[in-house]
């Protein structure tokens, strides 16, 4: 399985709490709800941006320097950015040790999703996408989808059509997210489908995004998900007398 997989499954998982009065674990401070991928160039930037905290890396120059990118990276899960990727870059990327490819449907080989070894993102260029559209990507087996960046902050309505997206593709999707995002941001992306944000920016940035995502709290049950309490029933007393007495 891709690690980028792996990471973003478990931000659908409620952080571990402490046993009785046992002290929180590690595991229970690190576990987040939202991470943050890394957009880099190079393996400066990447060595940067690891050093700052990021869950994984994007290389947005496709097989291009993609080995010391990797190396760069250390545990590190690094996609490489490939909108007309094909069956010998799937090859390349595993060559190099990469963790996933990032992908335009239209554009790639078919040939290019075959490689087991490699987890999958898909680019949703439009988020006006038809209901047509987007129920044609639920088949493919994606670690998630990356939608387009927005403009200013989102509305209802923005959040409303982002969420359309996530229930009608069935994929966890990634969203862009500014250098100076916030955790209220965050906590919207998440609500609305998107438990991971692609960053740009240097390592101060980074190391603000990832800050950001340490402090979004678990998602709100919706009221469907909670069990109704059952309150006990009054019992009926008993006669205490016999009414032909």
């Amino acid at each position: 399985m891709s690690k980028l997989r792996d990471r973003i499954r478990r931000t659908f998982q409620r952080r571990p709490g402490p046993l009785g009065f046992a002290p929180r674990s590690r595991q229970a401070d690190e576990h987040r709800y939202v991470i943050v991928i890394a957009e880099i160039d190079g393996a400066d930037a990447a060595s940067a941006a690891a050093g700052a905290g990021a869950d994984a890396l994007l290389h947005s120059g496709g097989r291009d320097g993609i080995e010391a990118v990797v190396e760069a990276a250390g545990e590190l899960p690094v996609g490489a950015r490939l909108e007309a990727a094909t069956g010998d870059d799937a090859d390349a990327l595993i060559e190099a040790g990469a963790d996933f490819l990032v992908f335009a449907d239209a554009r790639t080989e078919a040939a290019a999703l075959l490689r087991d070894e490699l987890g999958h993102v898909g680019l949703l260029a439009n988020a006006d996408a038809s209901e047509e559209e987007l129920r044609l990507l639920q088949p493919l087996d994606l670690a998630a989808l990356l939608v387009p960046a927005s403009t200013g902050s989102l509305s209802v309505r923005d959040q409303l059509l982002t969420r359309r997206i996530a229930e009608l593709t069935r994929k966890p999707l990634i969203a862009p997210a500014a250098a100076d995002v916030s955790t209220e941001e965050l906590r919207i992306w998440r609500d609305a489908g998107a438990p991971v944000v692609l960053a740009a920016g240097g390592a101060a940035e980074i190391e603000a995004g990832v800050a950001a995502a340490r402090e979004v709290p678990a998602p709100r049950e919706r009221r469907e998900e909670r069990p109704d309490p059952l309150l006990p029933s009054a019992a009926t007393p008993a006669d205490d007398f016999d009414e032909d007495d």
